[in-house]
């Protein structure tokens, strides 16, 4: 309960006196009270709130007397113990939730509403989690396509810059192909660019059972065991003098690279063991270049779909265990969600019998307060 100190039920303003406020050892109470429990309140477990002051003419605020305070304190119990004894008690609770009833059914159908949106997109991402665990099933059975060998003659390749100005030409080398499974290593020099790139695809995607995307390294991979971690590779190359390290990681699908986009991509300086930053703006210009175009000449080749499927049958324990345990937290949450739609529903549908009921018999009238002939004094002992 909350007690208003005053008469009438529309709102005014902080400093703008209701009719008919209390006056408790002159001074005037505006404001209410804090939220009560009447089967609880007690005089010594309760204390107006801060939204309970004295009002003076002027419209200024002070905090309540400590006096006034105790009095006041002490008819507010006085009140709110008479209104819980009251036998209309349930016929005025019914009443305030009647008020409020259409804008809280409103309330509960949007919150449902919106529930079971994302119960839907849930729904649909644990239907593709069990799909991708059936394909990864299906991938490791699946015969490996034929992998073409490294191509020992040398290929000239131009590269461009983001307006599609020529950068010059580079000439590479396949060094090895599938010595980690989907990846090819090429050996690259020319236009300032000297050094090994290992081209495969992403890294980072789980979402289906074999890979798409495009990840490749500043450098060779020491071993197979060792791959992904940057700080296993080798023969790292140098553009403009500089050596980088690291790698660019372009998920989903390839069908968006081109010689001139993305603009910028990663070229990263080793500081130390596992610090880095970022490369000069000239020298990662031109190894953006670089890696869009071994990106193109990678996804040009006749084999790369047999790359693609031997990356995904290597990582076939890890896509497998990605995707139950996306399956397990998918779960749990669609759990959560249905609970949560059924209590607002029910919320919902609770709030609209109290309008129905509202709208085929009056409601029972309201007792008047009896006369108990008590003044202040009477109440605050």
């Amino acid at each position: 309960m909350r007690v208003q100190f005053g008469d009438g039920t529309d709102n005014v303003g902080w400093y703008s006196p209701r009719p008919d406020e209390p006056i408790v050892r002159n001074v005037r109470l505006h404001g209410f009270t804090d939220s009560i429990n009447p089967r609880t309140v007690s005089r010594r477990g309760y204390s107006l709130a801060s939204n309970a002051v004295v009002l003076r003419d002027n419209g200024s605020t002070y905090r309540i007397p400590d006096g006034a305070r105790a009095l006041i304190e002490a008819v507010i119990v006085a009140i709110l113990k008479d209104w819980r004894q009251r036998p209309d008690r349930e016929e005025l609770l019914l009443a305030a939730a009647r008020l409020t009833a259409e804008g809280n059914a409103t309330y509960e159908r949007r919150c449902a509403e919106k529930l079971e949106a994302e119960l839907e997109s849930v729904r649909s991402d644990r239907a593709a989690a069990r799909r991708r665990i059936h394909q990864v099933a299906g991938l490791v059975r699946r015969r490996q396509p034929a992998v073409m060998p490294p191509v020992q003659t040398t290929v000239s390749l131009p590269f461009f810059d983001r307006q599609g100005t020529r950068m010059g030409v580079l000439r590479i080398r396949e060094k090895e192909v599938g010595a980690v499974p989907g990846r090819v290593v090429y050996e690259v020099e020319g236009s300032r660019v000297l050094g090994s790139f290992t081209v495969g695809p992403d890294l980072y995607d789980r979402s289906t059972a074999v890979p798409q995307g495009i990840y490749i390294s500043y450098g060779q991979p020491a071993s197979s065991t060792a791959w992904p971690s940057w700080r296993a590779c080798v023969d790292e190359p140098t553009v403009n003098g500089v050596q980088l390290s690291g790698g660019w990681s372009h998920g989903g699908r390839s069908d968006d690279i081109t010689a001139t986009s993305p603009d910028y991509l990663p070229a990263s300086v080793r500081l130390g063991p596992t610090t880095s930053t970022s490369a000069p703006a000239a020298t990662t210009r031109r190894a953006s270049a670089v890696l869009r175009a071994l990106a193109l000449h990678y996804l040009a080749r006749r084999d790369v779909d047999a790359l693609r499927i031997a990356a995904g049958k290597h990582r076939a324990a890890d896509t497998r265990a990605a995707a139950r345990s996306e399956l397990d937290r998918l779960r749990g949450r669609e759990r959560h969600l249905v609970a949560a739609v059924r209590r607002h529903r029910t919320r919902e549908r609770q709030y609209l019998g109290l309008l129905s009921a509202a709208s085929m018999q009056e409601m029972a009238p309201v007792m008047q307060i009896p006369q108990r002939g008590r003044d202040l004094r009477q109440a605050a002992a």
